[in-house]
């Protein structure tokens, strides 16, 4: 049973130089219709000038369900995470979620959110349907499509849905804005133990509540603005071009191991983390390690002639 000093949700917002930007998302919250919910503000190390300001703004607010942190080091979207997924569970709350300070939540969002994962005990998740918008705001109808249409999104059908699957295939649920059970979060353990830096933080935590077999809820309505721009996270950090990157998420996956669909497809993102890797050899002019990547490439998944083409290409290389 939860007590007077418990809340519905916890919030948690990371930000970093962004002080217009992360102002709108908590303002956004402000107008939320459901109002049992705690907000923390993390700054991660942003210019002394800007925390300062988003920290004054946050304090102006009077609201006792906002409150603003400054992280003593910048440890990327796992260490504001794991902060987050610490501070949620000593106060209690019955749902997490990561809000990103350059996204927008509707209104009728978490009211919707809660509703949702309050009568269906089988789901551990809520996401809906984003609009895409740019720097400004405005909407684009465009960037719209295309994340839904990357994503998985188009035609899928409102309700419950394996999360396990769906992340492996398309990536379908998001970590900004996603409403999660937190009870479910503990035990999964939340990500795994031995990762740090940015990425890929959001397929982590996925991943582990998918070990569990566990499914999500997805609601087909348009509730959360998402902001495309050039600073985002998406946009600055390579992913297939960043050996970082790759190299743990070959890790995450390469620890697991599945059945079916999930499995194939485990196997297919492992081969393309090869040639990732593979290609980041050669541009640096490794050849003898592109070559045992492209030829790993091709032992996992045998289907991809991508794969072959790139252990054809490394060979060449070496002659």
């Amino acid at each position: 049973m939860r007590t007077a000093k418990q809340t519905r949700i916890f919030i948690g917002v990371p930000t970093f130089n962004r002080p217009d930007m992360v102002r709108e998302t908590v303002e956004s919250l402000r107008a939320s219709l459901m109002t049992d919910f705690i907000a923390v503000i993390s700054d991660n190390v942003s210019s002394p000038d800007t925390a300062a300001s988003v920290e004054t703004y946050v304090s102006a607010l009077n609201d006792p369900r906002f409150r603003f942190v400054g992280q003593p080091l910048n440890e990327g979207e796992y260490g504001q995470g794991r902060y987050f997924f610490a501070e949620a569970t000593k106060s209690g709350a019955d749902y997490f979620m990561i809000l990103h300070d350059d996204d927008l939540l509707d209104p009728t969002y978490l009211d919707r959110a809660i509703q949702a994962l309050a009568s269906e005990v089988d789901a551990a998740l809520f996401i809906a349907n984003p609009r895409l918008i740019d720097e400004c705001g405005a909407v684009s109808a465009k960037l719209t499509a295309q994340y839904l249409s990357e994503h998985g999104r188009n035609g899928h059908a409102g309700g419950l849905f394996p999360i396990l699957e769906t992340v492996l295939c398309t990536g379908f649920a998001p970590i900004s804005g996603t409403v999660f059970r937190l009870s479910e979060l503990e035990r999964s353990g939340f990500v795994d133990a031995d990762c740090a830096g940015n990425f890929p933080f959001e397929l982590n935590v996925l991943l582990r509540l998918g070990d569990l077999g566990l499914q999500g809820w997805f609601d087909t309505d348009t509730l959360i603005s998402v902001r495309y721009h050039e600073g985002s996270l998406r946009n600055t950090l390579g992913l297939m071009g960043n050996r970082t990157v790759v190299e743990t998420m070959l890790t995450l996956l390469e620890r697991r191991s599945y059945h079916g669909i999930a499995e194939r497809r485990r196997q297919t993102i492992i081969s393309r983390l090869y040639r990732a890797r593979a290609e980041i050899a050669l541009e640096n002019g490794h050849i003898a390690a592109a070559k045992a990547d492209a030829k790993a490439a091709c032992r996992v998944y045998p289907k991809s002639l991508a794969a072959w083409k790139t252990r054809l290409l490394t060979s060449m290389r070496s002659i």
